[in-house]
């Protein structure tokens, strides 16, 4: 069997969570089941080919429906692909439905993202924020603050309409977790539940700690793209600031790794405020660092999955995190493989990274905890729920 995943960005171990599931499952599905996986992406990039792939397509697309399915058909054709796994795109699915016509390849939408978390880009908080250049960049500015209503309407509107053709349009419709199936549907209006399949992500690495006791340092970890929006690190550098009061906290540190367009906030907020004993470690291999945290730190907004939880559960770093998503309650059980914050409890978030600092014993059982429980997303059977899918097509 031949599988085509279709990303954004050029499939690399260190991009974001979307390529490492991708790189994941694609790898466990070929040792497993000897299935042969190809890549197709849009936006280039200096890294090299993952050997998870047997080849790698660079696709523009273009308006014209027709020649983005000419493009898309030869390449399907020529490689004898069976199977087209679009990996978020949903704009996407028509177009490799056109290109799949009257050929026996299946089209399968995985959707990476909460329902409707697409609507936070471009909020209103940062059209506000904007510091107009010019004149004519202030008449731009005021204008859009003006049809802001508007314009975020008739988004809505476009963004429903593209869920809803992306259920119509793919064979199956893949969710990380039963709760998205209903924000789903009600935003894209569909009340059919037929399509959809639940298969969360699949643990990062083949690897799990052996010995009797972890040996882990004094140190914090965040592992995420530099995305204030989705991310919010700046309250997980307050918070930090925060734990850094008390003296429980001496000799911790603070290690964010990861890079994204709000590096320069970051480094700005870190400096301003005088947070200590913080360092950006920019785009890394995280596994050094997960295998010597002993905590890990989530104050996103909202998220997919959370892969970076996971992670860190299955390298022994306890994970603490705001309970801001629906997913987040599969993963984590509060008090036994991580602890789960009341969104908003900055207070709580402050008392319970301490009470870890402080309880070396209660980080050790949690911890363990953590690395048995996250087992349940072993590639071996994350693998095995895409073969099952792939066999029902």
């Amino acid at each position: 069997m031949n599988i085509l995943y279709h990303t954004y960005g050029k499939v690399h171990s260190t991009k974001g969570g979307t390529e490492r599931a991708t790189i994941t499952v694609a790898m466990a599905l070929t040792r497993l089941y000897g299935i042969r996986c190809f890549s197709i992406y849009e936006a280039p990039a200096d890294t090299p080919k993952e050997e998870c792939f047997v080849k790698e397509f660079h696709w523009t697309p273009q308006k014209e429906l027709e020649k983005n399915a000419q493009v898309l058909r030869s390449i399907i054709v020529e490689n004898r692909i069976d199977c087209v796994i679009i990996q978020g795109a949903f704009i996407h699915v028509p177009r490799f439905r056109a290109a799949v016509e009257n050929i026996t390849c299946k089209i399968i939408f995985a959707h990476h993202f909460e329902p409707r978390w697409e609507l936070v880009f471009g909020r209103f908080d940062k059209i506000i924020k904007h510091q107009p250049k010019s004149m004519a960049d202030f008449c731009r500015w005021v204008k859009s603050i003006v049809m802001y209503p508007l314009m975020a309407l008739q988004k809505e509107r476009r963004l429903s309409a593209a869920y809803r053709e992306a259920y119509e349009c793919a064979d199956r419709v893949v969710l990380l977790c039963r709760s998205f199936i209903k924000p789903y549907g009600e935003f894209a209006r569909i009340h059919d539940t037929s399509k959809y399949v639940i298969i969360p992500n699949g643990l990062s690495f083949d690897f799990t700690p052996c010995s009797d006791k972890l040996t882990k340092r004094k140190v914090a970890l965040i592992v995420s793209r530099l995305d204030e929006p989705q991310k919010r690190l700046s309250l997980a550098l307050r918070i930090w600031a925060r734990v850094k009061q008390d003296t429980v906290a001496e000799g911790w540190t603070l290690r964010i790794v990861g890079h994204g367009n709000d590096l320069k906030l970051y480094e700005h907020i870190i400096r301003n405020e005088h947070i200590p004993d913080v360092s950006l470690e920019g785009r890394q291999d995280p596994v050094p660092y997960y295998k010597e945290a002993s905590i890990f730190l989530m104050t996103s907004r909202s998220e997919s999955w959370g892969l970076t939880l996971t992670e860190a559960q299955q390298m022994g770093v306890v994970p603490i995190a705001f309970d801001t998503y629906a997913s987040l309650r599969e993963i984590i059980t509060d008090g036994e493989n991580g602890v789960v914050i009341m969104e908003g409890d900055v207070d709580g978030f402050v008392h319970h990274m301490l009470k870890l600092m402080q309880n070396e014993e209660l980080r050790q059982r949690i911890a363990w905890q953590a690395i048995i429980s996250s087992q349940r997303f072993s590639q071996e059977r994350i693998a095995k729920m895409w073969w099952k899918l792939f066999s029902v097509i």
